[in-house]
């Protein structure tokens, strides 16, 4: 018996570091990684003796990839005597990874062990020779996958369908069906018993389109337009209250009303909504997930639109341009001031220079001549306060905040109270916009950049004669785009109008951002210098120069 405790005493042991990689980590991807660690795991058994134990120390796994770099480093610093992998292309796929590699491991006689490709003896000329090759022959098969990777895309994008990739947000796995359809009938709520329809805008007839997404009955193209039916009813469907794509068209609206996107995502949130990926989104994903194209309906190829896609739309194209013209727009990004704090920055008026607009800022409280005397001899007094206030960008008017927000909000809390709020607060008039026919502007301005860059591609034409043949098509296309971004005009006060008590919806929905766009569409608020000491009603803030005019 001592003997056999002796031999099992002198047992080498080999520190292994195993590593497993998977190229794409969707959902479920984390299983491959598992099955090669299982495949590696056996592999140490094989290899190992009575009188040598290859024993993993640490396994990594991940895309390049922190885990490799830290790997790499615990090579360097002598922590293992031995790589298990999979495959040699688990480890590197690029020369400039695999020259790394063999820099850390031969020197240090470091060996690679692989499942699938056998030893790789970094320490020779021909382990290295065979490692290289290995390399060349790996980096070969990624390119060619992402060439065939980039074509099948490219068709899909040809004919309008969807690429693959996470869930999108709204729709189902498959990417083309909301999330969640339901039969204003019978209230059967899908994917599950709804029938896709596919309707030209232009002819309306149903049914007739090619792969490509071109109507058979007029030739129309981007005229696709998907919605779904009720088997049972054969009624349209619309969407669940409260599902995924319930919640776009509101929100792209509620941008164009002037909502801020974190009362959005707070107010997701609070629905307990969560991305396709099972988190809840913050600011800057629900700003990604309204941007989108694929809510008007559109196939986003490369960064650009590229045509109609093959799935229903979860909001129409007017407001959808609206929503994406105010998220883009610059003056929206007011890092660095004050505007987004006060209710009234850049929205009152100097009544004194006519120009100028009142900013809000923090302004420090003056205290009593009492007590700076006393604070001066003893050294000691209160903390300073600071109150908002507003002041003239030329310095001519600065007010007291608090007190001329508070005037402003009661003005027109009484005026929607009043019984022609309603008809003063409905949408000014504007010029009616025909937005079938602006569409169809647009479809035809694209075909007419379609058979031009054809004709360019067949040497018809040379570079200059395209960009001047093109010139007239591109204006037309971006005139069309610009007027359906102001097709959509929300009103900051519909909800205040329709509202029991006006008061109450202000003080418990509206938020800041609201509340600005409210005051913006519905007065104009002129603010003069001040008359200092006590007014006749008694009070120390001075109404008499605030001059408010509604729209």
């Amino acid at each position: 018996m001592s003997r056999n405790l002796k031999a099992t005493s002198a047992r080498r042991i080999v520190r292994c570091f195993a590593y497993t990689r998977i190229s794409e980590d969707r959902e479920g991807a984390h299983l491959a990684t598992e099955r090669q660690l299982d495949d590696i795991r056996a592999l140490a058994e094989q290899l190992s003796t009575p009188t040598v134990e290859y024993r993993i120390v640490k396994a990594y796994s991940g895309k390049p990839r922190p885990d490799y770099k830290d790997m790499l480093q615990r090579l360097r610093d002598g922590e293992a005597d031995c790589v298990l992998a999979w495959h040699t292309d688990r480890l590197h796929r690029s020369p400039v990874e695999l020259e790394e590699y063999i820099d850390v491991c031969s020197p240090r006689t470091i060996d690679t062990r692989t499942v699938k490709a056998g030893h790789l003896d970094l320490s020779t000329a021909t382990g290295r020779m065979i490692a290289r090759q290995l390399g060349v022959q790996a980096r070969y098969e990624v390119e060619r996958m992402i060439e065939r990777s980039k074509r099948a895309r490219d068709q899909k994008a040809s004919h309008g369908e969807y690429s693959g990739g996470p869930r999108p947000f709204g729709y189902e796995p498959d990417g083309v069906t909301p999330r969640t359809l339901e039969c204003p009938r019978c209230h059967l709520q899908g994917p599950d018993g709804f029938t896709m329809r596919r309707t030209c805008e232009d002819c309306e007839v149903v049914g007739r389109f090619t792969r490509d997404l071109v109507c058979q009955a007029c030739d129309a193209r981007d005229a696709l337009c998907v919605d779904f039916v009720c088997d049972a009813c054969q009624v349209p469907a619309g969407f669940a209250e409260g599902s995924e794509a319930a919640l776009v068209h509101p929100a792209l609206e509620g941008v164009v009303a002037g909502v801020s996107l974190r009362s959005t995502a707070k107010g997701w949130a609070t629905r307990g909504v969560v991305s396709s990926r099972g988190k809840t989104p913050d600011v800057n994903q629900v700003r990604t997930i309204l941007l989108r194209p694929r809510n008007a309906g559109f196939l986003q190829h490369r960064g650009q639109i590229a045509g109609r896609g093959d799935w229903m739309a979860l909001a129409d194209e007017a407001t959808w341009r609206s929503a994406v013209a105010v998220l883009q727009d610059p003056s929206r990004y007011t890092s660095g001031t004050n505007v987004r704090k006060y209710l009234g920055s850049n929205i009152y008026e100097c009544a004194e220079c006519g120009t100028g607009k009142l900013t809000g800022f923090p302004r420090a409280v003056v205290r009593s001549k009492k007590i700076r005397e006393r604070q001066r001899r003893t050294g000691v007094g209160p903390a300073p306060v600071k109150k908002p206030a507003y002041r003239c960008d030329s310095g001519c008017v600065i007010r007291d905040g608090q007190s001329l927000d508070d005037y402003v909000q009661l003005h027109l809390m009484r005026r929607l109270q009043e019984p022609d709020a309603a008809a003063l607060f409905t949408r000014r008039a504007e010029p009616q916009v025909d937005v079938v026919q602006v569409r169809r502007d647009m479809r035809q301005a694209r075909q007419k950049l379609d058979e031009l860059a054809e004709a360019l591609g067949r040497d018809e034409m040379d570079m200059q004669e395209w960009r001047v043949a093109s010139g007239a098509a591109r204006k037309r296309l971006q005139a069309a785009e610009d007027v359906l971004k102001e097709v959509v005009a929300a009103n900051p006060v519909a909800e205040l109008l329709a509202a029991d008590d006006p008061v109450e919806v202000w003080n418990d929905t509206f938020d800041l951002s609201r509340r600005r766009a409210a005051i913006d569409f519905a007065m104009q608020v002129r603010v003069g210098k001040a008359r200092p000491g006590r007014q006749p009603d008694g009070t120390y803030f001075d109404k008499s120069t605030i001059e408010i005019k509604w729209k």
